[in-house]
Order: structure tokens, then sequence, then C-alpha cells
């Protein structure tokens, strides 16, 4: 009669705990949703104004011989342009991980109005038993500065590092970021048949605040610097593209 009160009694504080432990609330994981924290699906989209800033150029070269003297000519566009753009658009999909970085893709795109600076130069290079000098022949077109209209791309991965995660710390929701990928641009120079375009790879920098409007959803204000190193590189000091925004953002996860 003792062992079977005893089994029952045993049953009974087991089945206690199994109730209790399925009626607590449960921790959350390194990636699982959780209020007010980055944990899990993270996508944030981001709008503001931009102004973008660039030089580059472009070359050809023609090489023939006269007289046994080998005679290069090459002939350089220069491109310097600087326009804003409102807005500038900004998408990042990703995951969260342990309320302290996100893990995401990063799209952004704008299209920007300004001014296109414009030059042509000639140069001349001959040759003669490895001797070289080079000359600049008389400019065949005068500088000209036009309205210009362009639009920018950039697609790559980064990540978003949210440093304090105590909910109560008026630094809740600081955060930085970064990404690498790769730029694409096209500037129409209006007027003329000239457009420039270019691309390379590049990085961007971020770092703003956010603060939590419901236990998922944030809004807040980011600035950003994005620079790219040309690829179609013919004169040394003309091969940089740069942008600098300021947006304001929505996130969620």
């Amino acid at each position: 009669m003792k062992s079977k009160l005893f089994e029952i009694i045993v049953l009974m504080v087991a089945g206690l705990v199994f109730a209790q432990s399925e009626s607590a609330p449960s921790e959350p994981t390194v990636a699982k949703p959780a209020p007010r924290e980055h944990r899990g699906f993270y996508n944030s989209v981001s709008f503001g104004a931009a102004y973008n800033w660039y030089k580059s150029s472009r070359e050809n070269d023609d090489t023939y011989t006269e007289n046994e003297v080998e005679i290069t000519e090459r002939n350089v566009d220069y491109f310097e342009f600087d326009g804003f753009t409102f807005p500038m658009f900004e998408f990042k999909f990703g995951v969260a991980m342990a309320n302290l970085v996100a893990l995401h893709t990063v799209f952004n795109f704008g299209f920007f109005a300004g001014s296109e600076d414009w030059f042509y130069r000639e140069y001349e290079k001959a040759c003669l038993d490895n001797r070289c000098t080079e000359t600049e022949k008389m400019k065949e077109r005068e500088e000209e500065s036009s309205d210009g209209f362009g639009f920018r791309t950039f697609v790559g991965l980064g990540s978003t590092v949210y440093p304090f995660r105590d909910k109560t710390s008026a630094l809740n929701g600081f955060f930085v970021g970064g990404a690498l990928g790769y730029t694409m641009f096209l500037t129409y120079i209006d007027g003329d048949a000239h457009a420039a375009g270019d691309g390379g790879p590049a990085f961007q920098v971020e770092m703003g605040k956010e603060w939590w409007i419901n236990d998922h959803l944030s809004i807040g204000v980011g600035l950003e610097f994005a620079h790219t190193s040309l690829s179609v590189v013919s004169v040394e000091s003309y091969k940089s593209d740069n942008v600098i925004s300021l947006s304001l953002r929505l996130t969620r996860g």
C-alpha cells in the first residue's frame, strides 16, 4: 500500500513539474524573435537625401611607327560630377542574432541631378631606342560645364552591430554598420551627346540611432558614407566616386 501511495505522489510531482515547464515563458535563443530585441528575420528600409561627387576619365590610345619612331597618341576625357538626390533608397535583408549583430544584403539606388564638368586632352608620346618623351598637344575642345543627371546603384553584403543591449540604456538602439560590394553609375550631360559611366569595388560605413515603436519595429536615423574605386582607370587622380547621405530608417527584427 505504501509503495503504491509513493508511486502516486511521484507521478503527481512529475506532472506538476511538466505543467510548470510548459507554462513558463521560453527564453529567446540566438536568432529567435524577442520583444524589442534584434533576433531572427531582419529587414531595414531607409530613404533620405544624398550628395554624390566623383572624378572619372576615359582614355583612347593609338600607336603607330613613323621614321623608326614609335608614336602613341593618347586622348583622355575627364569628368567631374557633383549632384544631389532625394530620396535615395536603401534595402537590407538578413538575419539578426543575439540582439547584437545583423548580417544582411545591401541594395541602394538614387537618381542624382547636378553639374558635370568635362574637358578633353590629347597627349603624344614618342619613343626611340627605349627613350620616350610625352607632350601635351593643343586642346581640340574647350572645357565645358553643363547640367548633369545620373543614376547610381550599389549591391553588397554587410553587417549592422547594436553594441548596447541593455533595454534601459539611453544608448540602446545605437548602431554602426558597414558593407562591401560593387557600385555602378551612369551620368548624362544635358544638351550634349556625352555620358560618363563607370563602376568598381566599393565599401560603405554607417552609424545612427533607432527607437522602438513596438515589440518588433523601430524607426531611426542614419549617416552613411560610401566610396568606390573606379575600375576604368586612365588617370590615377580621376578614379573615385563618393556619396554621403542622411536617411530615415524603418527596421524590423
